[in-house]
């Protein structure tokens, strides 16, 4: 660190010398001489120390004359431009590495195809019950609370996400995959190509719950299993398939399998308008340690009461055929979604047949609904500047096809607020019975979700 200099000199310091050392004398004479004419001869013979600086001064005039024409001569033969013809030469630098913070964090090398980001998303709810779901506690909880991170480096993708919301971190989304054949193969743990609810992202649907042809009923406890998948999207359409074991990393291993495939189809997608329909199925067959299979189903809300609608066997014995069809669609603000599911239980005596299904419309103000072709997927509305708003009706039905009485009724009105593309406020009102024990009851439940 240099010293402080004083504004008075000490008496113990040197004194500088009287006369300027030689170079800098010679460099200020450079600089005051040029445009000054040459001094007349002394009367009186100068010293030799002067008369060598005066044959320096000239030394140095001559090459900064040698050099000024040097540099005329090179603006002359680059023309009226010059700058912009040495630019245009010069070797264009390579993209380096981006950094991109809010909402999450994003690195990257575009040039490179490398990058790493870190995401999730927080859903804090409050639930309150009414009728003969009073029984059931209320109060809130973190419904997710999910970190993700994701990336891609040498031709392939990643994902690793941690749900963080239960008692213990459990995997949700964790696997790697290339593209292939123009789509992409995915291996590790995913959802199944089956439903489009169920493939739609919980921060993109518009009720606090999915229905019952999903891993909320139908599929209970198996909505992400472990395999390998294949999606390839179309100009106007979609076609996944899968293949996977009947485990998730919470559930022991097991010899059971699955296989799943889904075809989507979108014959309009023009701005506010547009039509998709899809058709899936999916096959699932218990080995030594399968969990047993069962339906159930919430109806009168999340960590409400539960209508029994099937209990399967365990093991080899386990199985389950199921079918689906979907339709959705939008004409300007009206936008609506439809899913009819059936599925046959292997049971004893007799197989079991279970059917799914329900129908939602809702109404945008200030939003934009969002919809992937080429995975024939809804995403949620993109609101304007000041917020977006959206009415939601829905009616959810379960029962058993081959057993009278047996069945489970859910109606939802809701209200939801997009402050953002991040931040989104959600209100449901759900009613529903159960239709073995004749119980009736509600829920409000109120939801704040931000996506990073």
């Amino acid at each position: 660190m240099h010293a402080t200099r004083s504004p008075v000199v000490s008496e113990r310091q040197p004194q500088p010398s009287v006369i300027p050392s030689r170079a800098l004398l010679v460099a200020a004479l450079a600089l005051i001489t040029p445009a000054m004419p040459a001094p007349a001869a002394p009367a009186t013979p100068e010293p030799p120390e002067l008369a060598a600086l005066r044959a320096e001064l000239g030394e140095l005039r001559a090459r900064l004359a040698t050099l000024e024409a040097k540099l005329a001569a090179a603006v002359e033969a680059a023309g009226p431009e010059p700058a912009q013809a040495v630019a245009s030469e010069a070797p264009a630098a390579a993209p380096g590495v981006e950094v991109r913070a809010g909402p999450g964090l994003r690195a990257g090398n575009d040039a490179a195809g490398t990058s790493f980001r870190i995401g999730g998303r927080i859903h804090y709810d409050g639930y309150a019950f009414g009728g003969d779901a009073d029984a059931s506690a209320g109060g809130s909880e973190f419904r997710r609370a999910r970190v993700q991170a994701d990336g891609s480096a040498g031709g392939w993708d990643y994902r690793v996400q941690l749900e963080m919301s239960g008692r213990e971190i459990d995997l949700r989304d964790v696997y790697i995959e290339t593209g292939l054949a123009g789509g992409t193969l995915t291996l590790g743990q995913f959802k199944p190509h089956r439903s489009l609810e169920e493939l739609t992202s919980s921060n993109d649907i518009s009720v606090l719950e999915r229905g019952f042809t999903t891993g909320s009923g139908l599929f209970t406890g198996r909505q992400w299993q472990q395999g390998i998948g294949f999606l390839r999207g179309f100009e106007s359409g979609s076609l996944g398939v899968s293949a996977s074991t009947l485990r998730k990393d919470t559930t022991p291993r097991n010899e059971g399998f699955g296989l799943a495939a889904r075809g989507t189809w979108a014959p309009i997608v023009e701005g506010d308008r547009l039509l998709h329909v899809g058709l899936w199925g999916s096959v699932e067959r218990g080995g030594q340690g399968t969990p047993a299979l069962s339906v159930d189903a919430a109806w009168a809300g999340r960590r409400g009461p539960n209508a029994s609608i099937f209990r399967g066997p365990a093991g080899s014995d386990a199985g389950l055929d199921a079918v689906g069809l979907e339709v959705a669609g939008r004409v300007g603000a009206i936008h609506w979604q439809s899913e009819w599911a059936r599925g046959r239980f292997e049971a004893s005596p007799r197989d079991a047949i279970v059917e799914a299904g329900y129908l939602q419309v809702g109404w945008l103000i200030d939003a934009t609904p969002g919809y992937a072709v080429g995975e024939g997927i809804l995403k949620r509305p993109k609101p304007a500047a000041g917020g977006g708003w959206e009415v939601i009706a829905r009616a959810d039905r379960v029962r058993r096809d081959d057993v009278a009485g047996i069945g489970a009724t859910r109606y939802v009105l809701g209200l939801n607020w997009y402050a953002t593309d991040q931040v989104r406020l959600m209100l449901n009102f759900t009613r529903g019975s159960d239709d073995a024990t004749d119980a009736d009851g509600h829920q409000w439940g109120l939801r704040a979700q931000y996506v990073f």
